[in-house]
């Protein structure tokens, strides 16, 4: 097809147009088929062309009308006055030629006056051979990628992009902002869902008052120290004792917990278990836990800032392998524990004390299931508020 032809027509609008002209023409041939063909010759032309054609033919006008015809790629017109305009042609007649530029503006001009015609490349060939440069695993070049599609109108292939950072850096800011993600109470939640609603509704009804003050002086441990094999703390460990694998998730405020305690708690049980962390694919026994610390709300005492709330709270799963291969679920439970700080107190430092005592309340309410008391451990203690 010669550069002057209609080579780019916004194809839905031909689309729609061939879908109706074809339905048209089956719905005429039915008349034909069903009606004498005198019968449907004289409607047509006494200005009563049967009322399913008109219907469909009006239907196809519509659908044509409502498509947008902004051109997907786009030619580059070099005049001969040095100008240039870049555009599709839309139509021809005679010496003229109407181009339909990026932005969307006709401009009807003679065919002499067009010097050169160069085909430009669209933003979604300039995407594919980016794509092509593309490391799966790097989070920076998927964010600049994401950022090109939507300043480039693609935005089908900017949340591809962006879907992918998060799954590379969950909390990564840009990302769930440009996904509608929001942070409520130690998760992200997509923005108006009613997993969000709920949350939200349940952190508005969080207690302001009667809730445990965090001490002046806090008796963190050092949790590298605690995990040595040799801690005086914990009980022996048994000879045959049956590993539980546990599969954590843990974070203080919207970061991963670098130095995790589970395990200490946890092992402090005692009996012919032990846990240990690991992934779940052929183990015969997991702990599954979920546990976030945060910072709820500032408490105020009329219109004075007195104290900052912060909350822990923990979802736990013990599953077991069945005779089938399958991990099935033995037992469930959930852990929530407030506590206030003075505004004084740094932020970091409250929720280290919250996650301390997150975990004794996770190790305690462990220990009070069944399945384990089977296995000789003995019942910890709840933390102390």
């Amino acid at each position: 097809m010669s550069p002057f032809g209609i080579s780019r027509l916004a194809p839905l609008r031909a689309l729609g147009l061939i879908i109706g002209s074809i339905i048209g023409f089956f719905i005429g041939l039915t008349n034909i088929l069903t009606n004498s063909f005198s019968k449907c010759f004289s409607g047509c032309f006494s200005g009563g062309i049967p009322k399913n054609v008109r219907v469909i033919y009006s239907f196809a006008l519509i659908l044509m009308g409502t498509i947008p015809t902004f051109p997907v790629s786009a030619d580059i017109f070099l005049l001969t006055n040095g100008e240039s305009l870049e555009g599709n042609i839309v139509r021809e007649i005679g010496d003229l030629v109407s181009i339909r530029t990026l932005g969307g503006k006709i401009v009807t001009i003679d065919k002499n006056e067009i010097k050169k015609v160069t085909a430009s490349s669209t933003p979604l060939d300039e995407y594919n051979k980016r794509t092509a440069k593309l490391k799966d695993d790097d989070v920076q070049a998927h964010e600049s990628l994401a950022l090109w599609c939507s300043d480039k109108g693609l935005k089908t292939q900017a949340s591809v992009h962006w879907k992918r950072v998060i799954t590379l850096s969950p909390d990564h800011l840009a990302a769930r902002k440009a996904l509608g993600y929001v942070w409520i109470g130690g998760d992200w939640y997509l923005a108006g869902s009613t997993e969000a609603v709920a949350r939200k509704k349940e952190m508005d009804n969080t207690p302001a008052e009667s809730v445990p003050a965090i001490p002046e002086k806090l008796p963190l441990p050092d949790w590298e120290k605690l995990d040595r094999e040799n801690t005086p703390d914990l009980p022996p460990g048994s000879p045959n004792a049956q590993v539980i694998v546990v599969v954590a998730d843990e974070k203080l405020g919207r970061k991963k917990v670098e130095s995790s305690g589970l395990k200490y708690q946890l092992n402090r049980m005692g009996g012919k278990v032990r846990f240990s962390p690991g992934k779940e694919e052929g183990a015969a026994s997991v702990l599954k836990v979920k546990l976030r610390c945060y910072f709820v709300r500032q408490q105020d005492f009329y219109g004075a800032p007195i104290a900052n709330i912060y909350q822990g709270e923990a979802q736990l799963e013990l599953l077991e392998r069945n005779a089938e291969g399958k991990l099935v679920r033995v037992h469930t439970g959930k852990v929530k524990m407030p506590f206030s700080a003075g505004v004084g107190r740094s932020q970091e430092t409250a929720l280290n004390y919250t996650y301390y005592k997150t975990l004794e309340a996770v190790a305690s309410r462990v220990s009070r299931w069944s399945w384990l008391k089977k296995r000789g451990t003995k019942v910890l203690a709840e933390p102390e508020k």
